[in-house]
């Protein structure tokens, strides 16, 4: 355990408490297990390379949790710590035993507007329907249970995690025992969405499988620190953000009726710099947009059948040449301006305009 009582009652964590004061407490036998109240020792520690803890005399206390892994050990003490980041107007403890639903949380935190949530780390195995019941009776004493699983669980018991994707929709992995925290960020995405981020997106995270009738398992990789936990707790990853704000964006793009400039620079910002987005992308839309049948009409300098082009039309080319003249005195190659005409995605009335900027660049 990492939590226990001292001297005058008081919580004391082992990894906040200096290591010769834990020492002489221990020696005094003035340690008290929080549960059973019976005298626990200190254990562990920089020199013995294992995870400061308090464990009883073996057998002392049903309550104990002390058969747990280094992995579990440190990860609670991590978690902790991120959450005392995230929210340092919350109360955050460890192993907090809570008579509703008669449990130990791993981590709880109180919040300063009195919501409970209590988070638990996963490093052993555990039965869906076990988990079920702690899910359930978390949410009766109406307290949000999060749920973190441990990496050495990440390949195994599908069921048990899909449970929890089923019901929170995501779930994390986490790797405590290297610095900084390694996490492993996986949600259910539908075939449709897997399509759109392998053909448009460079971001793309991987894909481990169908999840049940969810979809694929989405997952990214990062840093704990990256991660935080929204206001209902859900986990949000700056990776996942960005691609869910992109699909959402793409769908509006997909179902529009004409090409619209706002959207279009809202779905580019994270692909293509501003300056290139200024010079190049917007005047050519506002030319699109003014005529896009200009170029089709143009036939690169020939008209169409019995239809010469105009004067009007020679000269809006000539002057589309010079600018494109321009624009490579800027380092707007060709090359670079068949990349941005590829970044436009291939969608609804903007599949047109990436079109119309391919012809612009065969004049």
């Amino acid at each position: 355990m990492l939590v226990a009582y001292g001297p005058e009652g008081q919580s004391v964590v082992a990894e906040e408490t200096p290591l010769e004061q834990l020492q002489q407490w221990s020696r005094e036998r003035m340690l008290y297990c929080p549960n059973c109240r019976g005298s626990v020792h200190v254990r562990g520690g920089p020199e013995k390379r294992t995870q400061l803890h308090f464990a009883h005399q073996k057998g002392e206390c049903a309550w104990s949790t002390e058969a747990e892994s280094v992995r579990h050990a440190r990860g609670k003490v991590v978690i902790a710590n991120w959450l005392r980041e995230q929210f340092p107007e919350g109360r955050v403890t460890l192993e907090e035993r809570l008579p509703e639903p008669n449990r130990i949380a791993d981590i709880y935190l109180v919040h300063a507007d009195g919501r409970r949530w209590a988070l638990e780390f996963q490093c052993a195995p555990l039965d869906v329907e076990e988990w079920k019941h702690r899910h359930s009776a978390y949410r009766e004493a109406h307290i949000l249970d999060i749920w973190i699983i441990g990496t050495n669980r990440r390949e195994k018991q599908e069921a048990f995690i899909e449970a929890i994707l089923a019901m929170a929709h995501e779930v994390l992995f986490l790797d405590p025992q290297v610095a900084p925290p390694q996490v492993w960020l996986r949600w259910p995405v539908t075939r449709e969405v897997a399509r759109q981020w392998e053909r448009d997106t460079a971001q793309a995270p991987s894909l481990e499988g169908w999840v049940g009738r969810l979809g694929y398992g989405a997952t990214v990789r990062g840093r704990l620190p990256e991660v935080r936990l929204g206001e209902h707790g859900q986990l949000l990853h700056p990776v996942r953000l960005t691609l869910e704000r992109r699909t959402r964006l793409l769908n509006q793009m997909t179902t529009a009726v004409s090409a619209d400039e706002a959207l279009l620079v809202s779905y580019l910002r994270s692909r293509i710099d501003g300056y290139a987005v200024q010079q190049v992308i917007i005047p050519l839309l506002h030319a699109y947009m003014r005529d896009p049948d200009l170029l089709r009409r143009y036939n690169y300098g020939r008209g169409q059948a019995n239809h010469a082009p105009t004067e009007d039309e020679q000269a809006r080319v000539q002057r589309a040449r010079q600018w494109l003249a321009s624009l490579a005195q800027q380092g707007f190659t060709r090359e670079r301006l068949h990349e941005l005409a590829h970044d436009i995605p291939f969608v609804g009335p903007y599949a047109s305009f990436a079109r119309y900027i391919e012809m612009l660049i065969a004049l």
